[in-house]
């Protein structure tokens, strides 16, 4: 007792001897905070909505937003405005001038309306052409352009403490709505393969908590002052790294507490002090069996966290999973209700209703089969009095595919109304499905009173999305589908079947790993609890596979060999130009059909790209500087298995390059089995090509099966053709023959 008074006592005194941090002034682009674009308000009335994330550890001071319009030349000022929201209320009110019709808009938002949470903003217009006549209140003339793009928010924010709760792991340190600062520092004393282990589920642990946010996570062997540290070490390996020992019970453990800080005294003395804005987390075991539990029960989002300082991690049990399994994804053969695609009962009212978007996930190696459908089966509502050209537009992936007469005066009712969608018309990872309503009052005279509360449909969250049973079966290599759902690697999500190597005892090295194993369980949404761990420049022999991290001088040589740069000269090729080769005008590419694709031959396409280069001396053994590279080839002890190497001439660039992965523009450009990424900035940049063979992964099945045997080898088809087709005209010459016979035989008789 007289042991935590006296502790309770020294970091009371402690924070009093901070100075918290001064508030921080930020320009973030409205882009990265919500997902916005430039927008074209339209008729007489209309709104444009966003939701801006505000996290519980930063306390907004004040706040400002620019942004920029364009309006039509034929509005009339005296009753033309746009308004901005932000939490229900008007902040700022604009003139629409034709006279000048682009502006820039700076609106002041006090820090006592934002809240924690998500905070509702909107743009609103009134616009009108004329206040002498009857207007058209759908007349293309009255439009405003917003320009958000463009736009961004200017804070002064602070942070507040941090509570006292380890609990505060999951809603406080790492917040998805957080947009200021995701910056964590993973400390890990020793570089064993069992501790790497531990350190990428305490990496993927903060990467699914932030969902779609990039985590800033660096790998030290030391504490850093002014970010959140995460301390994972063995229990004798604590007071080798902390300046006080901490007091903890037994077993496996996660702790929370203030982050220890060196600062100078009055006297000019160094002293420990504890800054409540950061915080130190502990994982530790007093073996790797019990620092590998706390680990788990770290990234495992399930997991429940206690509102108390410390907690022992106690009867953790993996949960069952199956293949192919990722976050908010789809299953073939599979039938899904709107309720479960996260889509309450919705209802459109007016002329100028938002769409119902639905997001589809689908796993990226499944085979979209053109002679396949899937079906929406809606049930629905929508009231009378419309123009019989009223109709329910579906679109996916923004392209229209289906609509839905409204024809019917008095209104109706749809009970399992059956649309179907070509299963080709999906595409794999991100899908969204929208309805649009567009409802037409029954009179729209100029002059005449136009009635629209009688414009409304209601689509029931018991509509169901139904997708047939496809198999799964996808072309290789494909770098590309790695940020789509870790695929392959991450076939089953807690990446059982994969092991990751890295090829230098560096930080530098081992950080980049965690790097692409974090950005992989975001993609794929769980941890990687059976990801196995190597350290050292061998290859592991396994029948698994596996993501290779390290500087090119430390890779091994036969996976080097392997690798699709072997044949080129990467120092000779311009970057920005660097695109997927194309066959000779010569070799025309042997396509017979839609089923399949012909793989690509490999020396043509190593021949064009050795065209593009000058030098024409094959590998140098280095990328230039300011470089890296991700490749793909198969596993030199396991053909069937894919390896996904991450390179770069040296350990800094090679850790540059794992965080240039984050950026969408880099995932967006990666494909085929070679993606070189520019690190210089502002921003990094890819360009992906295609060197070595393709192959193909999974079960397609008989038939598509066939037809990519047919696509992939005409010629040796066409002989078998030939030979069944001779094989079975000899079959009918003898039983004709046999036939003749007998009848000749019973003429005789």
């Amino acid at each position: 007792m007289h042991l935590k008074k006296a502790l309770s006592l020294f970091v009371l005194f402690t924070a009093l001897l901070y100075t918290p941090a001064p508030a921080a002034t930020l320009q973030i682009p409205l882009r990265q905070l919500a997902p916005v674009q430039d927008y074209r308000l339209r008729g007489s009335m209309d709104t444009y909505t966003f939701t801006l994330p505000i996290p519980e550890r930063w306390q907004v001071k004040k706040a400002s937003l620019h942004f920029a319009y364009v309006n039509s030349s034929a509005l009339i000022p005296l009753n033309s405005r746009l308004v901005f929201t932000f939490n229900g209320q008007p902040l700022a009110q604009v003139r629409l001038n034709p006279d000048t019709p682009q502006g820039e808009v700076l609106v002041p938002i006090p820090g006592s309306l934002f809240k924690t949470g998500y905070n509702p903003c909107s743009f609103s217009v009134s616009q009108h052409y004329t206040i002498e006549e009857c207007e058209d209140p759908f007349s293309p003339e009255l439009w405003t352009w917003l320009k958000l793009n463009d736009a961004h928010f200017e804070f002064e924010v602070e942070p507040l403490p941090a509570p006292a709760r380890v609990s505060a792991i999951n809603d406080f340190l790492f917040d998805p709505r957080n947009i200021f600062d995701t910056r964590a520092n993973l400390v890990l004393p020793d570089l064993k393969p069992n501790h790497l282990q531990a350190a990428a589920l305490v990496a993927s642990g903060i990467s699914l908590r932030y969902e779609y946010r990039v985590p800033e996570v660096a790998l030290a062997d030391a504490l850093s002052p002014g970010v959140d540290n995460i301390l994972i070490a063995l229990r004798r390996d604590l007071p080798a790294v902390l300046p006080q020992p901490l007091q903890l019970e037994e077993g496996p453990v996660i702790a929370l507490r203030p982050l220890p800080e060196r600062k100078t005294g009055p006297n000019g003395t160094a002293e420990w002090v504890q800054n409540p804005a950061n915080v130190l987390v502990v994982v530790t075991g007093k073996d790797e069996a019990e620092l590998l539990m706390a680990a788990q029960a770290f990234a495992s989002l399930s997991y429940p966290l206690p509102g108390s300082p410390t907690t022992r991690i106690s009867n953790f049990t993996l949960p069952e999973i199956q293949a192919r399994m990722i976050q908010r994804g789809l299953l073939p053969d599979r039938t899904y209700s709107f309720a479960s695609l996260g889509s309450a009962t919705s209802e459109f009212r007016g002329m100028s209703a938002p769409r119902l978007n639905l997001d589809l996930r689908l796993a990226s190696d499944l085979y979209f089969s053109p002679n396949k459908f899937a079906s929406v089966i809606l049930h629905m509502a929508y009231g009378a009095m419309m123009r019989s050209d009223s109709v329910l537009n579906i679109r996916l992936n923004g392209k229209f595919v289906s609509g839905v007469r409204l024809d019917n005066p008095r209104g109706d009712y749809f009970r399992d109304y059956r649309v179907d969608i070509p299963l080709a018309a999906f595409k794999p990872g991100a899908n969204q499905l929208s309805f649009e309503a567009v409802l037409t009052p029954l009179h729209t005279d100029k002059c005449t009173l136009i009635q629209t509360e009688n414009l409304r449909l209601t689509i029931f969250n018991d509509s169901k999305v139904m997708l047939p049973d496809v198999p799964h079966w996808i072309k290789m290599p494909q770098i590309g589908v790695f940020f789509q759902d870790a695929f392959p690697m991450a076939r089953w999500p807690d990446m059982r079947e994969a092991a990751v190597a890295v090829t230098e005892t560096s930080r530098a090295a081992a950080g980049a790993a965690l790097n692409l194993v974090a950005l992989g369980a975001q993609k794929v949404g769980y941890p990687p609890f059976g990801l196995s761990w190597f350290l050292g420049p061998e290859t592991p022999q396994l029948p698994k596979d596996l993501i290779v991290a390290g500087s090119m001088p430390t890779l091994p040589k036969e996976l080097l060999d392997r690798a699709p740069i072997a044949g080129i000269d990467p120092l000779a090729l311009s970057l920005p130009q660097l695109e997927r080769p194309t066959p000779r005008p010569e070799a025309p590419t042997r396509f017979w059909g839609q089923a399949g694709e012909a793989a690509p031959d490999s020396p043509r396409n190593l021949a064009d790209l050795r065209a593009a280069s000058p030098a024409q001396g094959g590998f140098t053994g280095k990328l230039g500087p300011g470089r890296a590279a991700l490749m793909q080839c198969r596993h030199p002890a396991a053909p069937d298995r894919p390896v996904l190497m991450l390179t770069a001439d040296t350990a800094a660039e090679l850790l540059a390059g794992s965080r240039a992965l984050w950026e969408p523009a880099v995932q967006a450009a990666s494909d085929g089995d070679l993606v070189l990424v520019h690190l210089q900035p502002p921003e990094a940049t890819a360009k992906a090509s295609l060197v070595g063979p393709s192959y193909f992964v999974g079960n397609p099945g008989r038939i598509p099966g066939a037809q990519n045997f047919i696509n992939t080898h005409p010629l040796l088809s066409l002989a078998a053709l030939l030979a069944l087709l001779l094989l079975l005209g000899l079959v009918i010459y003898k039983l004709v023959k046999r036939r003749r016979k007998r009848r000749l035989d019973q003429s005789h008789a």
